[in-house]
C-alpha cells in the first residue's frame, strides 16, 4: 500500500514538475517573440526615418529673402524667373531677386553672364552667393579626370539653368507646326477644300531663320474656286538680347486675284520685346522692293516700306495659346500699293503635341486687279501638330 502511494506521489511530483517546464518554456517564448517584435519595430522606424531622411537630403532647397524655405526640384531658369518644382503646388515660377540662396543636389547646366557653360551642382553658403565647380562643357576627357576649380559667385551671374541650345549659344533649338484643315461635300453640290500651312524656326544665341508657307485649294462641282500659295524666309540676326536686323523674301501665286507671281524682298530691323515658352512678342520695320507678275495685268514694280507685328501667349493656365500676326506694305512711289496681311486665332491642346486652331484670315489690297475685291477673309478650322 506504502509502494502504491509512493508512486502517485512520484507521479505528481512529475507532472507538476512537467508542467512548471512547459510554463517556463511558454515564457521563455513569449519573451523572445516581443524582444523579435521590438526588434522589427525599431528597424522599421530607422527605415522610415533613414528612407525621410535621405529623400529630405536629395531635395533642392530655395530659401527666399523673406526667409520662406522651398524644397523640391530646380527645373530652370530663364530671364528673372525660376521654375520650381514642388509635390504641393507643382511648378512655381520664382522671381530671381527675391532667392537668397540655392542649394541643388544634382549638377546641372549653368550659363553665366559671361556666357560661359558649365554643368556643376549650386549650394549658397552666404547670402545672394552660390559655390560653383568650374569646368567648361566642351572640355575633353572623362569626368573623373576633370580637373574643378571651386568658385564663388554673385546669385545674379547665373543667367540660366538648364537653358535650351540658343540661349546656351552651343546649340539649335528647332521649334515648328503644321496644320491640315479640309472638307468634302457630295450631293446636290460637290465641293472640296484643302488648306495646309506650316511654320518652322531654328533659333541659335545670334541667329533665327523662319521658314513658312501656305497652300489653298477649292473646287465646286469640279470647277476651282480658290488656288493660291504663299512662302516666305526670314533671317534674324541679334545684336544684342533685343535689337535684330534681318533680310526677308516673301513668294505669292493667286489665280483669282490674277496674281501670277509676287515676289516681296527686304531688309530691316527688329525688336523682340519678349522671347519666352509663355509669351513672345516682336516688332519689325525695313524696306522692301515688290514685284509682281499678273496673268492678264500689266506687271509692275516699286519699292515700300514694310512694317510686321507677331504674337502670341499661353492663356487659360498655359493650355490654350492665343495668337496674332500682321504685315503691311506701303508703296513708297504710290500708296494705292498698299497690301495687308492678317491672322488672328487660338490654338487648343488636343493630345500630346497635337491641337486644334481657330483662326480669322484678312488679307487687304488698296488696288486690286480689276473686276477683283479689296479684300479676302477667311474662317479656318484646321488640326495640327507642333514640335518644339
Amino acid at each position: 500500500m506504502c509502494n502504491v502511494s509512493h508512486g502517485i506521489s512520484t507521479m505528481h511530483h512529475a507532472q507538476a514538475n512537467a508542467q512548471a517546464d512547459y510554463g517556463l518554456q511558454a515564457e521563455r517564448k513569449r519573451v523572445l517573440n516581443n524582444k523579435s517584435y521590438i526588434k522589427m519595430a525599431m528597424t522599421g522606424l530607422l527605415l522610415t526615418s533613414g528612407g525621410i531622411a535621405a529623400m529630405s537630403a536629395m531635395a533642392d532647397e530655395i530659401r527666399m529673402k523673406n526667409g520662406d524655405v522651398l524644397t523640391g526640384k530646380v527645373i530652370k531658369k530663364f530671364t528673372d524667373k525660376v521654375v520650381f518644382n514642388t509635390k504641393y503646388a507643382g511648378d512655381l515660377q520664382i522671381s530671381w531677386t527675391e532667392v537668397e540662396a540655392i542649394k541643388t543636389d544634382e549638377p546641372l547646366t549653368v550659363t553665366l553672364t559671361d556666357r560661359s557653360n558649365i554643368k556643376t551642382p549650386l549650394e549658397s553658403f552666404d547670402s545672394g552667393k552660390a559655390t560653383i565647380k568650374v569646368v567648361p562643357l566642351d572640355e575633353d576627357g572623362d569626368d573623373k579626370n576633370k580637373q574643378y576649380e571651386e568658385r564663388e559667385i554673385a546669385l545674379s551671374d547665373l543667367k540660366y539653368i538648364n537653358p535650351t541650345p540658343e540661349l546656351s549659344g552651343v546649340g539649335v533649338n528647332w521649334t515648328g507646326r503644321i496644320n491640315l484643315g479640309g472638307s468634302i461635300t457630295q450631293g446636290n453640290t460637290d465641293t472640296t477644300t484643302l488648306r495646309l500651312d506650316g511654320e518652322s524656326i531654328a533659333r541659335t544665341l545670334n541667329h533665327r531663320l523662319t521658314v513658312a508657307a501656305v497652300v489653298n485649294r477649292a473646287t465646286n462641282n469640279g470647277e476651282n474656286t480658290q488656288f493660291n500659295n504663299r512662302s516666305s524666309v526670314k533671317l534674324d540676326r541679334f545684336i544684342n538680347n533685343k535689337w535684330y536686323v534681318y533680310a526677308n523674301n516673301t513668294l505669292e501665286n493667286d489665280k483669282f486675284r490674277d496674281i501670277k507671281l509676287r515676289t516681296t524682298t527686304g531688309i530691316g530691323s527688329g525688336y523682340q520685346v519678349y522671347e519666352q515658352p509663355e509669351i513672345n512678342l516682336f516688332i519689325e520695320g525695313g524696306l522692301n522692293y515688290v514685284t509682281v507678275n499678273y496673268y492678264d495685268e500689266e506687271n509692275e514694280k516699286y519699292p515700300g516700306a514694310r512694317w510686321a507685328l507677331k504674337y502670341d501667349q499661353r492663356i487659360f493656365g498655359g493650355s490654350t495659346q492665343f495668337f496674332h500676326e500682321h504685315e503691311a506694305l506701303l508703296g513708297l512711289d504710290n500708296l494705292d500699293n498698299t497690301l495687308v496681311f492678317t491672322k488672328t486665332g487660338l490654338r487648343f491642346p488636343i493630345i500630346n503635341n497635337f491641337n486644334a486652331t481657330v483662326q480669322y484670315n484678312l488679307d487687304w489690297a488698296r488696288t486690286p486687279a480689276d473686276d477683283r475685291k479689296r479684300a479676302d477673309s477667311a474662317l479656318i478650322f484646321s488640326l495640327g501638330y507642333v514640335w518644339q
